[in-house]
């Protein structure tokens, strides 16, 4: 089987998202897909990694090999623990530099990094068993967790898919009910991004996946169609709107207030799904099947998913500094003359960083016949499937 490249392609567009959203108040994150709905680019990205993780890793499951993929699997999780802890160390690092050089320390208080400064013993023990939950570096711990799960989820989907799925949808629904989550240390509450409910949007994809790789397609239904496009509709007039608090109070595995995404509640879970079924059945897909290659750049960030993501976190937090620290703009987008300039070199520059570095790991890796092979082994590759926010 070929590399699909709309998969890289969809996993490309959500790093730039990613990247666009977690510098804060600048002028382009009013555009990215969020302010329309109620689901963001997260969201996406780990239906995607599901899909890519049961191309990748569930052909050798079924085929006998059960043992080497599950070794691959380990392997990742290790890789993603390294990566884990080094962009956490570089994030703090820069954060204390700009604390050190602009002399304001208060940069080290919000997003939990407080506790770096007051708790740092506690803190370093929180990094280290993954349980410090702080802001643009909470969502490797959770897919960690995941690929932890991935062959308990692949030995049901061996039985049968649809079991795979029951038991996705149980997990969900009891942490919703009885609050289960992984505890934040040194902090309290538990993690940001609950590894125990938003493990059902990666089951959603791994089963698409799955489905993908037999040739097997969603059943299409006329009506379905049109109430996910009214869904969606219906879903940014009311972010756009600012209409939240129109509504009752409602639990949040049920409803959102704004973008907790602790919970993933059910209608932004119906959200997330509305876009994909509307996708798949729209001209968009078959367009991109003769149009993308694997050169193109979009498709490149998407191939290169751990490194490109974990560039782009550093490069948000630095260009959270200089936005908010050294020009002393808001995190409210503004629009004034100063605000259009640096927003638009701040996102220009760090998306001209992730495109050469996406172009660069091409070059250095295997030569194009190489890669095709190995592409037609691995369709996605167990060192390209990592999830982003």
């Amino acid at each position: 089987m070929t590399r699909d490249y709309r998969i890289d392609f969809f996993r490309g567009l959500a790093l730039i998202s990613i990247f666009v959203n977690h510098i804060p108040g600048n002028l382009y994150s009013n555009f990215t897909h969020r302010n329309f709905g109620l689901s963001d680019a997260a969201e996406i990205f780990v239906l995607l990694a599901g899909i890519s993780a049961a191309l990748a890793y569930y052909p050798r499951f079924v085929s006998g090999q059960s043992g080497q993929a599950v070794g691959r699997i380990s392997k990742r999780i290790g890789t993603l623990y390294v990566a884990h802890l080094a962009s956490i160390a570089c994030g703090f690092a820069i954060y204390a530099g700009a604390s050190l050089w602009l002399d304001q320390p208060g940069l080290m208080i919000p997003d939990e990094r407080h506790w770096i400064v007051e708790q740092p013993v506690r803190a370093l023990a929180g990094i280290g068993m993954l349980t410090y939950q702080t802001g643009n570096f909470n969502i490797l711990p959770m897919y960690m967790v995941m690929m932890a799960m991935l062959p308990l989820i692949m030995l049901l989907a061996r039985i049968r898919l649809s079991l795979a799925l029951a038991a996705s949808v149980a997990l969900w629904a009891i942490a919703n009910a009885w609050r289960l989550t992984l505890p934040s240390f040194p902090g309290g509450g538990g993690w940001y991004f609950n590894p125990f409910t938003w493990q059902l949007l990666f089951v959603i994809g791994f089963v698409g996946g799955v489905m993908l790789r037999r040739g097997d397609r969603l059943a299409f239904s006329r009506p379905l169609y049109g109430l996910a496009i009214a869904y969606l509709v219906a879903s940014a007039i009311l972010v756009f709107a600012h209409l939240w608090d129109y509504f009752p109070t409602l639990p949040e595995w049920v409803w959102l207030s704004g973008f907790n995404k602790s919970w993933v509640g059910f209608f932004r879970l119906l959200h997330v799904l509305s876009i994909a079924y509307v996708v798949i059945y729209s001209p968009l897909p078959a367009m991109l099947a003769g149009w993308l290659d694997q050169g193109n750049w979009i498709v490149r960030l998407g191939r290169h998913t751990l490194p490109v993501f974990w560039t782009g976190t550093i490069l948000s937090v630095t260009g959270h500094i200089i936005r908010e620290s050294v020009f002393g703009l808001p995190n409210d987008p503004t629009f004034t003359a100063t605000g259009m300039v640096l927003d638009t070199v701040l996102i220009g520059v760090g998306l001209s960083v992730l495109f050469a570095l996406a172009w660069y790991l091409d070059w250095t890796g295997p030569a194009p016949k190489s890669r095709q092979r190995l592409e037609a082994e691995d369709p996605i590759g167990p060192r390209r499937a990592v999830p982003a926010e």
